[in-house]
């Protein structure tokens, strides 16, 4: 029998999605993101990095990336995104620093 992991765990693959769901001005909390590497359907299509599930709660959307070595799942996270389908993405001004951060030395 197929187990899905709950990863409020500390996966490499979660941590990074939740970094990226943030820098996007997304609420992570709002976000389901589940690893499952041992699943019969990831095992017959031979992804051994498994699969991950990506669910926004308030929206009911879901999308699922193949998450092997090689693959491109984070690309494909980032353009579901930026195509606004898990919500309207945050602005671009979101994404740039309000001012420059003055030097923390000065050599003379």
């Amino acid at each position: 029998m197929a187990r899905m992991f709950r990863t409020e765990s500390s996966s490499d693959k979660v941590l990074a999605l939740r970094q990226l769901l943030h820098a996007r001005g997304l609420d992570a909390h709002d976000f389901d993101i589940e690893e499952d590497a041992q699943s019969g359907i990831s095992q017959l299509l031979g992804l051994v990095g498994g699969i991950i599930t990506l669910r926004r709660r308030s929206t009911g959307e879901i999308r699922v990336y193949a998450a092997g070595p090689g693959s491109a799942w984070y690309a494909a996270v980032v353009s579901d995104l930026d195509r606004g389908y898990f919500g309207k993405p945050a602005p671009m001004r979101a994404f740039l620093r309000r001012h420059a951060p003055e030097p923390a030395a000065l050599w003379i």
